[in-house]
């Protein structure tokens, strides 16, 4: 919950939409994406797995980074 205000994360079932899978060319699973108003911010684009703490760094970086924008 510490992301409530900044951020809300959806998860899709590949399997089960794979259009919008297609739409965003996901390649590799997981995929992160992050949109700010309904766009895909430019390389915020990661494929795979990593631990929580490095997914942390990663988001807070990516806030820090669109919020000044």
């Amino acid at each position: 919950m510490e992301y409530k205000d900044k951020l809300t994360v959806v998860k899709i079932d590949h399997d089960a939409n794979p259009r919008l899978i297609d739409k965003y060319k996901v390649y590799g699973l997981p995929t992160l994406i992050l949109f700010k108003n309904g766009e895909e911010v430019v390389e915020s684009r990661r494929e795979g797995a990593i631990t929580k703490v490095k997914l942390k760094e990663y988001v807070d970086a990516l806030l820090e980074s669109i919020s000044v924008t």
